[in-house]
């Protein structure tokens, strides 16, 4: 007995090993929030993951951890792995490698298969199966979604099928119940290449790794955790061009989740010269272990810049002329125009009055006034984040200093001589190569001084009388003035978008670009049936840099039709200068001998701007 004793004792540790020597795999990495999902019908529910990860391969699948609804009114439930996906005349699932049924007691149910299946190249199948058996009239009937879902990027790899709104299995993702989620479901897998400590870095995002030469700079790399233990501590190998050095991290990450990331701060070396370099980061040691993971070295590029694309932020104004709020928003405008000049790139969108010209906005806008700084940031266009008296000013300063990944500069001329086409040609010089460039560009027509009468052309004013506005040095002249502003000219009104869409135009520039070359395109804007082209002097062209894969607007440019195409000119029958004129950026005319960004105008009024060291 003693011994049979010291033997079950000695072997509980072992259990214990084994236990968490298990990886979990799947979509669901123990965090984020898990949402209810379903059909809301009576019906038998088939959903499975396609396990394709080359890293998977030779790892034995021992169960399964699949999250229910407890209290639906279902029956039925079966764990399955296939190599591929079929249905019998019956319509049930045929799987062809493990079935077990389970009955869930909790809302996380352990299931293990008679025998371990190791996963081959081509991958396998896994999934669940349920069935409804009947739903009631009430909303909130947990048995109308039976499935417990977590949000994901991508649901291509995931399938359902169901007995009556999904007759046939499908791609999970080209169903509706993707706006929700996948299912949570994770495969429990041991194997020889099972370890606890293992983790590897995700390359950083590319516009992170564009840094100054002779300046310290951190770049944020996630941290990949492909181990069963939890990461306390790594230590890893930095090579940016023939630049190497070691150093250690402390970093929070959970196991055994496979996939699960936390963000390490990595300092980058100072380098002297500008540059793209061939760079890697290798993870060293795991908890002071030895790093295991099959590839624990991740290769990027960093780019070191001497003079960065200046950032001008896009600022997008959401107001109405019945918005008793929307006049501050004017005010943040005029404010950050006189601050900024031609670095201020601001759009007005009107809603319900004279000078709407859209309602598909490129953000979502549940309330007016509203605003957007790069399409990303949801602020007040007067209040800023912080809610201070035109805080959106230090919004706007923080935007600017983010490096931007490319110059813009924007041409206009009138393709006519009646002035009904205003053809614009944009240069966009990247900082560095791209073989996958999300990048493409978006132009937008505006005007300033717009005006009219009549109830759509009088702005409400909600802040007349306001004493608690009177003290404001930028909202005073509201309150001042009376509840409805009669005469009044509204600057930087979007009244023309192309391609009827602010959005980006795909395939203006090539996905493939390459670092400090120019590339040019033209977009014609027909403005011959527009009527709120008051005056064409006044009309302000503005160009966008869009990264289509985030909805991100990395850069903007304006320019003002009267300072550049030489319009008074023509109309006045004069002949331009052939000396090109020059100007600094706050419009000074300077001389030949100036130093620094030189806008020259031409005898036909093209512009172009250019670095003077």
């Amino acid at each position: 007995m003693k011994k049979s004793l010291l033997l079950v004792l000695l072997m509980l540790p072992m259990l214990n090993m084994l236990a968490q020597d298990e990886l979990y795999y799947g979509t669901y990495t123990g965090t984020g929030t898990q949402v209810n999902n379903g059909t809301q019908k009576a019906e038998a529910y088939d959903v499975a993951m396609h396990v394709t990860d080359p890293a998977l391969v030779g790892l034995s699948v021992v169960g399964m951890r699949i999250p229910v609804v407890t209290d639906a009114d279902a029956s039925g439930y079966k764990a399955w792995l296939s190599t591929k996906l079929e249905l019998d005349e019956d319509k049930n699932v045929v799987a062809d490698i493990a079935s077990v049924e389970f009955s869930p007691k909790a809302k996380w149910v352990e299931v293990t298969f008679d025998e371990p299946y190791v996963i081959p190249a081509e991958g396998l199948y896994a999934g669940y199966s349920l069935t409804v058996n009947a739903v009631t009239s009430s909303t909130t009937d947990p048995s109308k979604k039976p499935l417990v879902c977590i949000a994901a990027d991508d649901a291509s790899n995931f399938f359902i099928h169901t007995l009556r709104t999904y007759r046939k299995w499908q791609s999970y993702g080209e169903s509706a119940l993707a706006a929700v989620g996948v299912p949570a479901m994770v495969l429990r897998l041991v194997g020889e290449g099972v370890h606890a400590y293992a983790a590897n870095f995700k390359a950083p995002d590319e516009l992170s790794t564009n840094v100054f030469v002779d300046q310290q700079a951190t770049i944020t790399f996630p941290l990949v955790n492909h181990g069963t233990a939890n990461i306390t501590n790594i230590d890893y190998e930095l090579t940016v061009g023939e630049e190497t050095l070691t150093a250690q991290a402390r970093v929070t990450l959970r196991g055994p989740y496979y996939g699960r990331t936390a963000d390490v701060k990595v300092p980058m070396p100072v380098l002297d010269k500008k540059g793209a370099y061939d760079s890697s980061i290798r993870v060293l040691k795991v908890n002071g272990q030895d790093n295991l993971d099959p590839n624990p070295s991740t290769r990027f590029t960093m780019v070191y810049v001497a003079e960065p694309p200046k950032h001008k932020p896009l600022m997008e104004e959401y107001t109405g002329t019945w918005c008793q709020w929307c006049p501050s928003g004017m005010v943040a405008m005029e404010n950050l125009n006189e601050l900024y000049g031609d670095d201020f790139v601001g759009l007005a969108y009107h809603e319900g009055d004279s000078m709407e010209v859209t309602s598909n906005f490129p953000n979502e806008v549940s309330g007016f006034p509203n605003a957007y700084l790069d399409r990303i940031e949801n602020v007040s266009p007067f209040f800023g984040t912080s809610g201070q008296s035109f805080g959106i000013k230090d919004d706007w300063k923080r935007r600017a200093a983010i490096m931007a990944p490319a110059t813009l500069e924007l041409r206009a001329a009138w393709a006519d001589e009646a002035q009904t086409k205003l053809q614009l040609t944009s240069t966009t010089t990247f900082m560095r190569a791209y073989s996958d460039s999300p990048y493409q560009l978006a132009y937008i027509l505006t005007a300033d001084g717009l005006k009219g009468s009549g109830k759509y052309w009088s702005q409400v004013n909600g802040y007349a009388n306001n004493s608690s506005y009177a003290s404001d040095s930028y909202l005073s002249k509201l309150v001042n003035a009376g509840g409805v502003i009669t005469d009044i000219e509204f600057n930087d009104v979007v009244i023309q978008l192309a391609n009827n869409s602010p959005l980006a135009i795909a395939g203006c520039l090539p996905s493939a670009v390459q670092g400090e070359v120019p590339y040019e395109h033209t977009y014609t804007f027909d403005i011959a049936g527009n009527k709120l082209v008051q005056d064409k002097t006044k009309l302000r062209p503005v160009v966008v840099l869009i990264n289509t894969r985030t909805g991100e607007a990395v850069n903007a440019e304006k320019i003002r039709i009267s300072d550049i195409t030489g319009i008074e000119a023509v109309e006045a029958g004069r002949t331009q200068q052939s000396v090109p004129m020059r100007f600094d950026l706050q419009g000074r005319r300077v001389g030949a001998n100036y130093k620094g960004v030189v806008v020259s105008r031409s005898a036909d009024g093209r512009v172009t701007k250019q670095l003077v060291r």
